[in-house]
């Protein structure tokens, strides 16, 4: 997930958004109507003593600097037009009989301070470019403004950040508790009662949902082992009754034939128990990994040059199920055997907080774009098809590093297919 795609983030950036946006029109309102107060106030200053200077007013007692000049300073190149601040002065001095068309602003020669020139056109009198120290009405930004803006900004952000985080934290508990939730356990715990209408109404429509899905695997497993368990029986009155045709030369291929097909019903049937075991058993006991692992390997009677195995004296791993961890590697290594090539190799290794469980083979493997569908129940590739199965394999243990809490990988290492199960 990128950085920007969690709810968190969108609504803080929302707010933020809406906050900035907010506060630049205010501030761009407030801007124009203080340049507006100020120049007009400096008009109202002004504007004798201009007059004055072009000879529209008698002299005025309190004295101002007014420079004059018949062209425009050479040092006042920027002329003035539509801002704010020097439109409202233009027009307060017209307003006071001091004729502005033009605002120019320049540096005060070896003094360094802004000078503001006008250029005044009175009726019946050659125009003059009147000088005025500018200090006052040239827009600059005052220490305490930037520290004013820079708290303002913490302050928003901080509101911001708690009061997004308060209204994105009943969700993300909402989705710890939907994780941590695992097959077989009691419905999670309800969302606490200070959670909002809307979380309080996801949370209701998920322990629906959970408890339609647990009454539906309920039946579903129910159904699969009564259905086993009837097979079963005329499947070993089959099995008794072969055994028992006399061993003769005109039977024994027929009898060999029937055996070996039930021998095939039967592990089918045993797939299909572990495929409902794997949603049902308990993960409440500690497992060591390499005994269960040495067991299964023993249990294929293979020669060490056809599958080996590299495993440490005992790894613990609690929170686990024997009969599960046992189904998850004996499926690895058959499915080795039957689709991939000798020698194959089991590897257990890693601590009891993080364990890791590899069969590599020599064969080629599973094609990227398959791996996902191959891991769904009841699917096969179409180099298994001819061979028996029910394409449970991969299902099973998919699901079974899924409730022990691991991930399931196919990896390339070498001239080896690897399939790796990490348990975190």
């Amino acid at each position: 997930m990128r950085r920007f795609d969690s709810l968190f983030a969108r609504l803080l950036l929302a707010q933020l958004g809406l906050v900035t946006a907010l506060a630049l029109v205010f501030g761009l309102l407030f801007y124009i109507e203080r340049n507006v107060t100020v120049a007009v106030l400096y008009a109202e200053r002004w504007a004798p003593h201009l007059a004055a200077a072009v000879g529209l007013a008698p002299p005025v007692a309190d004295a101002l600097a007014v420079q004059q000049r018949d062209d425009a300073p050479p040092e006042a190149r920027r002329t003035v037009r539509n801002a704010p601040r020097f439109v409202a002065l233009r027009q307060a001095l017209r307003a006071r009989d001091v004729p502005v068309d033009e605002i120019r602003l320049g540096m005060e020669p070896g003094r360094g301070e802004p000078m503001v020139w006008l250029h005044v056109v009175p009726p019946d009198r050659p125009a003059k470019w009147l000088g005025v120290a500018g200090q006052v009405v040239v827009p600059a930004w005052s220490a305490r403004t930037l520290l004013a803006l820079l708290i303002t900004s913490a302050l928003v952000v901080g509101v911001s950040w708690r009061f997004t985080r308060r209204l994105t934290r009943p969700l993300e508990q909402l989705r710890e508790r939907m994780q941590a939730h695992q097959p077989g356990q009691p419905a999670p715990v309800a969302a606490p009662a200070t959670a909002s209408p809307e979380v309080a109404a996801i949370d209701t429509a998920y322990r629906d949902l959970l408890a339609r899905l647990q009454q539906h695997e309920r039946e579903r497993a129910v159904l699969l082992a009564g259905v086993s368990h009837d097979l079963r029986s005329p499947l070993g009155r089959i099995r008794m009754a072969a055994e028992l045709l006399p061993d003769a030369d005109e039977t024994r291929a027929r009898r060999a034939s029937i055996v070996r097909n039930v021998h095939d019903a039967d592990r089918l049937i045993e797939s299909f128990l572990d495929h409902v075991r794997a949603g049902e058993l308990p993960c409440n006991e500690t497992v060591d990994l390499a005994a269960v692992a040495r067991q299964v390997v023993a249990g294929f009677e293979r020669p060490a040059a056809e599958l080996a195995l590299d495993a440490p004296a005992a790894l613990p791993r609690e929170r686990a199920n024997r009969l599960l961890v046992e189904r998850l590697i004996a499926n690895l290594v058959d499915n080795a055997l039957k689709h991939g090539c000798a020698p194959v190799r089991v590897s257990v290794g890693g601590s009891p907080a993080q364990a890791w469980i590899t069969v590599d083979d020599a064969g080629d493997g599973i094609p990227a774009a398959e791996v996902a569908h191959l891991t769904d129940a009841f699917a096969r590739g179409d180099d298994s098809r001819s061979r028996p199965g029910t394409g449970l394999g991969l299902a099973i243990v998919r699901q079974v590093a899924t409730r022990l809490g691991g991930v399931l990988a196919f990896e390339r290492d070498g001239n080896m297919h690897r399939v790796r199960v990490t348990l975190g």
